[in-house]
């Protein structure tokens, strides 16, 4: 069903694919398209694609190939490379895998998609399986018993831990600095639009979109929705211009969103 994708993104992944079991045959079994993507919150130009590649063998003598085709990629296809058996087990003992970050792959990576998040969306993920000289497109529902708990411990986790320190990171970085200096809009979106998601996987038990854990924040904290809604629209594309002053509102955000986890 490549119609559950951006046609933009369906596109990007076929031919992904068949050049993958080009480079290497019988690798992959099926691929399964996560985040953004098959969330209905994929913005061509912001987005990446990430993509959970089910392989048959340990793809060790394949990767160095492949690092090139993932490097090449337009939109970068990111991902991790799991055997069936691993997804079975679950993120909690697969503790490092091959995966791809911003289009560079690395062999025996820990974290990144190695979440608890990304086995949530395996639940509701749509997979692609190559037939012939083209990609045949489903529904996939890959269930595991730990999923429910785990993606909530994650999200409290994660917010403790990272996020945590990335706020006091950036709260030495606008320390001193003037309310109406400019700040990078991609420091100020991933500020607001990351920790949120966290949060409303902590409440709903669900993994969000970042638009719709937006809504999820600014019904919980209206007092940041204009900076939400800001954030938002500037992923879509609709830049935006940001300062010091929203840096710092991000930051009061991130914070009660790491409180929400120590609760």
């Amino acid at each position: 069903m490549s119609e559950q994708l951006p046609p933009a993104v369906a596109d990007a992944v076929t031919q992904f694919l068949l050049e993958q079991r080009r480079l290497a045959p019988g690798l992959v079994s099926r691929a399964i398209v996560t985040g953004s993507a098959a969330a209905g919150d994929w913005h061509a130009g912001v987005s990446d694609i990430d993509v959970v590649f089910v392989v048959t063998r340990d793809p060790v003598d394949d990767l160095p190939a492949l690092a090139g085709l993932h490097a090449a990629s337009e939109p970068h296809i990111d991902g991790v490379y799991l055997t069936e058996s691993e997804i079975a087990r679950g993120p909690d003992i697969v503790q490092t895998a091959p995966q791809v970050v911003e289009g560079v792959l690395v062999s025996s990576l820990p974290g990144a998609q190695l979440s608890w998040v990304t086995w949530r969306e395996l639940e509701s993920g749509v997979q692609g399986v190559v037939d012939g000289g083209d990609v045949i497109w489903s529904p996939v529902s890959d269930r595991h018993p730990g999923t429910a708990q785990g993606v909530v411990a994650f999200s409290r986790d994660n917010l403790q831990d990272y996020w945590q320190r990335i706020g006091d990171g950036l709260e030495a970085e606008l320390a001193g600095r003037a309310e109406h200096e400019p700040l990078r809009p991609e420091t100020v979106r991933w500020v607001t639009l990351g920790p949120i998601r966290l949060v409303a996987t902590i409440e709903t038990g669900e993994v969000l979109s970042k638009t719709a854990a937006a809504d999820h924040a600014a019904e919980r904290w209206p007092e940041h929705a204009e900076l939400l809604q800001r954030a938002v629209r500037d992923r879509t594309g609709d830049r935006q211009e940001f300062t010091v002053r929203d840096g710092r509102e991000a930051l009061a955000l991130l914070r009660k969103c790491v409180s929400v986890a120590e609760e």
